[in-house]
C-alpha cells in the first residue's frame, strides 16, 4: 500500500492518509512476528523429528508396550506381597519370608477371583501342616523365670527329649523324623523359634551318620 494510491482517493484528507498508513504498518508488523513465531516452531519440530530418524516407530511403541506391561504385573506383584504378608502375620508366622516361602500353589493363589481368602485357608492349612513355622501361644514366663539382662547363657542341667510325633499324643515340636524331611528354610525357622532343639535334633544327626 503506498500514498498515491491513497491520495487519489477523492475527499480523503492527508491526515487520514497517515492515519491509515499507520494502521497499515501496525498490522504489517503483527504479521511478520505472528510470521516469525511460526517459523520458529517449524525450526524446533524439524529439529525434534531429526532425532528420531532412523527410529523404526513399531518396535519403539513395542518397548513401550512390553514395559506398560511390566510395570502393571510389577504392581500387581507388589500387592500380592502385601497380601501375603498381612495373612502370615495374622497367622501368627515365626518367620514371614520363611512362611511365604513354604507356601504352596502361589501362581494359584496369585490369579485367584478371591484371593484374601484363599490366601488365608492357605496358611491356616501350612499351620496345620508345618505348625513349628507359627506361634503356639505358649504363656509367658513368670517373673524372675527368664534371663537376667547381661546374664551369661547357661547350658540346659537337663537333657532335652525329642518331642513324639503329634499322632502319639507328642506336641507341636518336630520329631527327629520329620527333622530329616525338612526343607532348609523350615530347619532355619525351627533354629530361630528353638535354637536348643534344633541343636540336639542336628546331633542326633550327625551321630547316626557316624
Amino acid at each position: 500500500m503506498r500514498r498515491e494510491d491513497l491520495r487519489a482517493i477523492e475527499g480523503m484528507t492527508e491526515e487520514q492518509v497517515e492515519a491509515v498508513m499507520r494502521l497499515h504498518g501496525q498490522d504489517e508488523a503483527a504479521h511478520n512476528t505472528t510470521v516469525q513465531g511460526l517459523q520458529a516452531q517449524l525450526a524446533t519440530a524439524q529439529q525434534g523429528l531429526a532425532a528420531f530418524d532412523g527410529v523404526d516407530i513399531n518396535d519403539l511403541r513395542s518397548q513401550i508396550t512390553n514395559l506398560t506391561n511390566q510395570l502393571s504385573q510389577q504392581a500387581a506383584e507388589f500387592t500380592f506381597t502385601g497380601v501375603l504378608r498381612a495373612a502370615a502375620h495374622e497367622a501368627g508366622a515365626l518367620d514371614e519370608n520363611d512362611a511365604i516361602a513354604l507356601l504352596p500353589n502361589r501362581a494359584t493363589l496369585r490369579e485367584s477371583k478371591n484371593q484374601a481368602e484363599d490366601v488365608k485357608q492357605a496358611f491356616a492349612d501350612l499351620k496345620s501342616r508345618k505348625p513349628y513355622l507359627f506361634q503356639q501361644g505358649a504363656p509367658a514366663p513368670q517373673d524372675g523365670a527368664g534371663p537376667q539382662p547381661g546374664a551369661e547363657p547357661q547350658e540346659p542341667t537337663n537333657p532335652i527329649i525329642v518331642p513324639k510325633p503329634r499322632s502319639q499324643g507328642g506336641n507341636a515340636q518336630p520329631t527327629l523324623q520329620e527333622f530329616l524331611q525338612m526343607t532348609g528354610a523350615e530347619r532355619m525357622a525351627l533354629r530361630t523359634r528353638n535354637p536348643a532343639l534344633f541343636q540336639q535334633l542336628s546331633a542326633l544327626v550327625r551321630a547316626a551318620r557316624h
